[in-house]
């Protein structure tokens, strides 16, 4: 896979979307290499081939099978900070010609830490400063944000909400969308922001989602948590940046699971920090002008390399047989022999819809 040096990167990365706008200073954010595309997922299909195709970022560890403690124990990881060896992944892009479907180049991956819910309080309408006291994710924390078999948007639905695309423009201008962008643009931000009120009892259940949710009273990015998910975490967001200046056809990007309209776009996360009480000092040692480089910053203090992301081999190779995914040009079918699908053909995945609060 290609990449663009981070320095261009960055300068691109601070487009910040409205989910981030007016954002308060107890907030990190870092940089991150992809480190595998393959078809894996060991939330949705632990020990299996996943149904489509991932773009994963992370922790070394990544694998089919994952056991609470699996990220946490990995050897390295492709983001900045070296203590954390979480994995996020989306669905990969493509691009769909007259030959098949290509993969988009990805260009960039940053994650954003921020304290922005706040614990179930009876009669409390807003999360002031008092109450803004969000914990790290708990160890062995498993979550999905987004649905697979959207076609179509619900704009009273926080959870369809925290999906998003951002568009940047030739002259660095941009626009954020829900759907999938409807102009031509250099750059494409695939966005995701996961629920960060918790259970306070599961780190997982049988459909991935019921221990989580998004805020009750405020927004899906900010607010007051509801009673059966009165625990507030750390709001985690991630941006995968793809590079779509080639294909100004912008109507023929798709994503793997054969979704051409973006309301289909999904995050998942394993929790792999090494040490949560400094995850959570984070958001106020190392917030200031200097961010993570501050001397006391908690999360890079022992920090033994830069921070600029490194590629890394992954410890453990899934088995999976070798074919082509569209990184040398055009194959006939999306992995997984996924058909690409509209809002018309929504109803038929209705049984298979995803439930998020």
């Amino acid at each position: 896979m290609r990449t663009t040096p981070f320095n261009y990167i960055a300068s691109l990365l601070t487009l910040l979307p409205p989910a981030l706008a007016g954002r308060p200073r107890d907030e990190i954010s870092f940089s991150c290499l992809p480190l595998t595309i393959e078809m894996s997922d060991p939330i949705m299909f632990p020990g299996n081939e996943s149904d489509h195709l991932h773009l994963v970022a992370g922790g070394t560890a990544f694998q089919r099978t994952m056991a609470e403690d699996t990220a946490r124990k990995a050897s390295g990881t492709t983001c900045g900070i070296e203590i954390d060896k979480s994995n996020y992944w989306i669905p990969e892009l493509y691009h769909q010609t007259e030959g098949g479907f290509e993969l988009v180049d990805v260009e960039g991956i940053e994650l954003y830490y921020m304290n922005r819910a706040c614990n179930y309080t009876e009669g409390a309408t807003t999360c002031d400063s008092e109450h803004v006291v969000a914990i790290a994710p708990p160890d062995g924390l498993r979550m999905i944000a987004g649905n697979p078999f959207l076609r179509t948007y619900n704009d009273s639905n926080p959870a369809q909400q925290a999906i998003s695309h951002m568009c940047i423009r030739e002259d660095g201008s941009s626009n954020e969308t829900k759907h999938l962008p409807q102009e031509p643009c250099s750059l494409m931000r695939s966005q995701v922001f996961f629920p960060s009120c918790w259970d306070g009892k599961n780190v997982d259940t049988y459909d991935h989602h019921s221990h989580m949710s998004y805020p009750a009273i405020g927004h899906y990015n900010q607010g007051v948590c509801p009673p059966t998910h009165p625990i507030a975490i750390i709001s985690i967001f991630v941006e995968f940046l793809f590079n779509t200046k080639p294909y100004p056809d912008y109507d023929n990007l798709v994503y793997a699971m054969g979704d051409p309209t973006g309301y289909g776009l999904h995050g998942d996360f394993v929790n792999g920090w090494s040490d949560l009480d400094a995850l959570r000092e984070a958001l106020v040692t190392c917030t200031g002008e200097k961010g993570l480089t501050v001397p006391s910053c908690s999360v890079t203090k022992n920090q033994h390399g830069a921070l600029a992301p490194q590629s890394r081999p992954m410890e453990v190779h899934s088995t999976k047989e070798e074919r082509e995914i569209g990184q040398n040009g055009p194959i006939p079918k999306l992995p997984g022999d996924n058909p690409v699908t509209g809002p018309e053909d929504e109803e038929e995945w209705v049984g298979k819809e995803i439930e998020v609060h």
